[in-house]
């Protein structure tokens, strides 16, 4: 795989990208917290890390999949030297097409609740195949996959993992009690809103509870406040932005639905310690 230095630099009109991490570049790439504008199947084939995936750290090993849905962070905090991947990606618009996503709605929650799935050696091995196979049908003529295989390679890769999943659930016999779930059913919430919801009585609403009811389920069961994990997808998104695109401090403030840049600067300086403009000069 060639090195990559931004998830900005791959075309938005590529429905589906495959690729090996032969040089382990994929811990720079993910080195800060970034939101994954597409699908992407991360197949751990040497090694370990740990990875941050929809607030929650996950350890990654050898014939370990990892699933980042479309607008969910993700982040590579450490790796092994000789960790190493094989995946595939595809974009958003792909996944979300309504007969596509009548087909795999009924897996999706599963592998949402549970994005990194630790697979037997044999099926690691399967799915390492078929993606290999994939990389080299991609490498010739562009007729050779049509967008109606892109279609089918999707749904049997949310397919079988959805089965793989929620049969260890059923297995496990796993049980959230109630505040757990109330916060992964906010995280949801949040994933689809915060570009243009920060108020605590929005969410409160949705979710049919109190205001101070949520705050205080939240803050007992993660020790944030809600307000600090709304605004952690703010920030986020507004760091990728300024890191990786040419829009405008003044473009990225609007949107995220902020009324001007003075308010955006005030927002972003109080939870990042720096301006807009000195974060994207730092480089970092």
């Amino acid at each position: 795989m060639k090195r990559i230095k931004s998830l900005a630099s791959i075309p938005s009109n590529l429905q589906m990208f495959t690729g090996i991490d032969i040089i382990g570049n994929l811990k720079q790439l993910f080195k800060f917290p970034t939101q994954m504008p597409g699908c992407l199947f991360l197949l751990c084939t040497r090694g370990n890390c740990v990875a941050t995936i929809h607030l929650t750290q996950y350890e990654l090993r050898q014939n370990s999949m990892a699933v980042i849905m479309p607008e969910v962070f993700f982040q590579i905090t450490s790796q092994s030297q000789d960790c190493r991947f094989t995946l595939i990606g595809f974009s958003k618009e792909l996944i979300r097409h309504s007969t596509l996503f009548s087909k795999t709605i009924e897996y999706t929650p599963h592998i949402f609740e549970n994005p990194v799935i630790h697979l037997q050696k044999e099926v690691a091995e399967i799915f390492q195949e078929s993606f290999k196979t994939i990389i080299k049908a991609q490498h010739l003529s562009d007729a050779f996959i049509t967008p109606a295989q892109i279609d089918l390679i999707y749904s049997q890769i949310i397919l079988t993992l959805g089965n793989i999943t929620r049969k260890k659930e059923e297995n496990s016999q796993v049980r959230y009690n109630r505040n757990q779930e109330i916060v992964k059913e906010l995280v949801r919430i949040i994933v689809q809103n915060y570009k243009s919801e920060r108020n605590i009585s929005f969410y409160a609403e949705k979710m049919h509870l109190s205001p101070q009811h949520l705050s205080t389920t939240i803050k007992k069961t993660t020790g944030k406040t809600l307000t600090d994990i709304i605004s952690s997808f703010v920030i986020h998104d507004a760091q990728a932005k300024l890191r990786s695109t040419e829009l405008t401090i003044q473009e990225i403030a609007y949107s995220l639905n902020f009324p001007d840049i003075s308010f955006f600067g005030k927002y972003f300086k109080r939870y990042t310690g720096m301006s807009p403009k000195q974060y994207r000069n730092s480089g970092k």
